[in-house]
């Protein structure tokens, strides 16, 4: 055990708790201090602590609200509850935040060290639930198959303040890692779909390790999608646009009529072609306005609406975007008035 966290909105417990605390037999790396439960959840996502001491009664978020917070978000942060003896019953619900022990005030140091004594004994013993590491495995390999990227990030973070509430060091944390790429193929090759990926280089830094199994992750989203879709699918995907392009013309749209999820459809076409479907149909409205400015008997204003866009001041601001100059310049370029 190497850090506490101290919740309290009276400067005086606080005061005396860091004290008592400094004086137990076991040297402690940091016992730092909040006022109220929205700054503990700040220091939290700083630096974890171990072991969490928190009052109830505090303005912005009481104790019990920060212990069901720290509950959900970092498990195995071990939580006392600090309470008067009046609020002793009303302590007893933070047992369904994962609260096993309270200090009742008024306490002294012999309290305080005889339950740190216990607290950093059962420390030791705290291991990572397997059946909960699964169940984000499974969540994650369900999001890559249906190609929900939002989905899978999400996942990975939950993922990642679990295991980092059950580490107390980088490489503790990257220990508990290290099956998850493993796990994913496996799942994924039950499912007819064998991702290659690479080795993740040896590093000690943490997030370091957790950033380049993210992006192994993505790359088995680009490599289901390709698989699934391929050039084919995209090419017709093209077709369709560039024939409706004067028209109001979405991704939902486009994706209907393929018979694909919308968010199918634009991570293939940026894979496919290197560009996103909004950067394709603007280009193509924009090589359609250029032909018609080249044409007299066309009016800007009409040329426009003509193309897709609903105003002309939308119309000449993409214009100018791609071209680099307003469509009234083009056609003076062109030696058109």
């Amino acid at each position: 055990m190497k850090q506490i966290l101290i919740v309290d909105d009276e400067p005086l417990i606080l005061k005396g708790m860091v004290i008592m605390l400094k004086q137990h037999a076991h040297k402690f790396d940091s016992i730092r201090t909040a006022s109220n439960g929205v700054k503990a959840l700040q220091m939290i996502e700083e630096s974890m602590p171990q072991l969490l001491f928190t009052d109830i009664r505090m303005p912005k978020m009481d104790g019990l609200e920060l212990c069901k917070q720290v509950h959900e978000k970092y498990p195995l942060i071990q939580k006392v509850i600090i309470s008067g003896y009046g609020d002793f019953e009303y302590a007893q619900a933070g047992m369904s935040y994962g609260v096993k022990e309270y200090l009742l005030k008024p306490f002294t140091p012999v309290k305080i060290h005889d339950l740190l004594t216990k607290l950093i004994s059962q420390s030791g013993h705290a291991i990572l639930s397997i059946s909960k590491y699964e169940d984000w495995i499974e969540k994650i390999v369900e999001a890559i198959w249906t190609l929900r990227i939002d989905a899978v990030e999400a996942h990975l973070e939950e993922l990642r303040l679990y295991c980092k509430s059950a580490s107390s060091s980088d490489s503790e944390f990257i220990q508990l890692l290290q099956d998850c790429l493993p796990m994913l193929k496996k799942r994924l090759s039950l499912r007819s779909f064998q991702p290659k990926t690479e080795e993740i280089t040896d590093t000690t830094d943490m997030m370091a390790y957790f950033l380049q199994l993210q992006e192994q992750i993505m790359k088995m989203i680009d490599e289901l999608a390709l698989q699934r879709g391929g050039q084919d699918l995209m090419q017709k995907a093209k077709i369709y646009m560039d024939a409706n392009i004067t028209n109001s013309l979405s991704l939902e749209d486009v994706a209907e009529y393929l018979g694909i999820t919308p968010p199918y459809l634009s991570l293939l076409f940026k894979k496919v072609f290197k560009e996103t479907f909004v950067q394709y149909r603007i280009t193509k409205r924009i090589e359609l306005a250029k032909r018609m400015l080249e044409m007299p008997h066309y009016r800007t204003n009409d040329i426009a609406y003509e193309i897709g866009y609903e105003n002309y001041p939308h119309f000449s601001r993409m214009f100018k975007k791609v071209t680099g100059l307003s469509p009234l310049e083009y056609r003076h370029m062109m030696g058109i008035k």
